[in-house]
């Protein structure tokens, strides 16, 4: 059965805002709703909210949306010709629900459910020319969804299928148990291996390739794809990304960044907004990334900092480097050509070039450029001093 469009009412609670604007997990229970129903093939929504809930509402659905303030004079008349485009069928959702994608798909089956409850989840399927005609003789809204909608089970029109949300502490946490219940299985019935669904959470707007293995304590949110055969986890967190094939993220966070196939993160890595980092790319312990660009191939192994640069293929980064790109009053960019190669405890003070294939010292400061091949030492002369310890030993004596 195919349905031609949603129509969805997000009803306030008293004077404050809906349930459905309400974060479950890390994202609005409307962007769950909105997610489920896109994954059952459902591209047209009509939304009716508070004019103070327009703004929130329409991050949560997709773009063409259409909005309605409750009460405005033209509502009537805007939901008539949304029915009007196209007869067929549509779902309306009156109530603050949650669907999982395998329930929102079972509401658009032809024979959706034998259920005998009769539970009034505010969840059914109506024929767009029967909801017309009762609005047109003047029914009231659910006065022509109870006697016009489609049987949905047994003895209801309503969709028992959908959970009802609820105020309240225990109604939260009951619909956070749900949602990470509903992102858990989603991805493992799309080929992903979850080896713990209780300590894993995903949002509503990520996706990830089969053969993909999430261990506990992993973290998905926002608009993240992650690729194939990658393994994330364990305690890792991902917000905003774009994640390759066959990467490797243990125990680190990657912020609004694009990790490309092979790279490998971790552990306890901090990948900040605006990093690119390209294929086979090592990004070790305790390494932290900023507005960056790395270059395929590069290793940056442990205990580096590396903002506002952009570095080339196949650098090797010694442990302890730093690009230091603020002098106090603004940010400076750092560039590394290909085959670099930064010595442990490099300090490249940005603005600064080193080209292809050249060396910085271990302990240097860089402060000028460094041409391609060449090799860059700056640290004071090492000075000994023959028998001064023991001189002063005895005088301590």
């Amino acid at each position: 059965m195919e349905a031609v469009g949603v129509i969805i009412f997000l009803p306030r609670e008293g004077s404050g805002p809906s349930l459905m604007l309400e974060d479950i997990l890390f994202d609005p229970a409307a962007a769950w709703l909105a997610e489920a129903l896109k994954g059952a093939g459902l591209e047209r929504f009509f939304v009716v909210c508070h004019d103070d809930d327009r703004e929130k509402a329409a991050s949560c659905f997709p773009t063409g949306t259409e909005f309605v303030t409750t009460g405005t004079d033209d509502a009537a008349e805007r939901l008539s010709a949304f029915l009007a485009e196209r007869p067929g069928k549509v779902v309306v959702i009156t109530r603050p629900v949650l669907l999982s994608e395998g329930n929102a798909g079972q509401l658009l089956a032809d024979h959706p459910s034998t259920a005998l409850e009769d539970r009034d989840t505010g969840v059914c399927r109506i024929d767009t020319e029967t909801l017309s005609a009762a609005l047109a003789e003047g029914a009231d809204f659910e006065s022509a969804l109870r006697s016009g909608a489609d049987r949905l089970g047994a003895r209801s029109v309503w969709f028992q299928g959908a959970y009802l949300l609820r105020s309240g502490w225990e109604g939260r946490m009951e619909a956070e148990l749900t949602a990470r219940q509903y992102g858990a299985v989603r991805l493992m019935k799309a080929g992903v291996r979850v080896t713990d669904p209780n300590s894993v959470y995903v949002g509503p707007r990520v996706s990830v390739g089969a053969g993909t293995v999430l261990l506990p304590g992993v973290i998905l949110r926002g608009v993240t794809a992650i690729g194939r055969d990658c393994e994330i986890g364990p305690n890792a967190m991902i917000t905003d990304c774009t994640v390759g094939e066959r990467v490797t993220v243990n125990a680190s966070q990657l912020n609004e960044s694009r990790v490309e196939s092979g790279a490998k993160i971790g552990p306890f890595a901090y990948i900040r907004p605006h990093c690119y980092v390209g294929r086979d790319v090592k990004v070790g312990d305790f390494v932290e990334l900023k507005n960056s660009t790395i270059g395929e191939g590069t290793k940056i192994s442990h205990l580096t900092y590396v903002g506002d640069s952009d570095v080339g293929g196949k650098v090797n980064f010694g442990c302890g480097t730093v690009t230091v790109n603020y002098d106090g009053a603004a940010k400076y960019r750092t560039t590394i050509g290909d085959n670099a190669f930064i010595g442990c405890n490099t300090n490249l003070v940005a603005p600064v070039k080193v080209g292809d294939g050249a060396y910085t010292a271990a302990g240097s400061t860089i402060t000028d450029d460094v041409p391609a091949d060449s090799l860059a030492i700056a640290r004071s002369v090492q000075v000994v001093k023959k028998q001064w310890a023991a001189k002063r030993r005895r005088r301590g004596k």
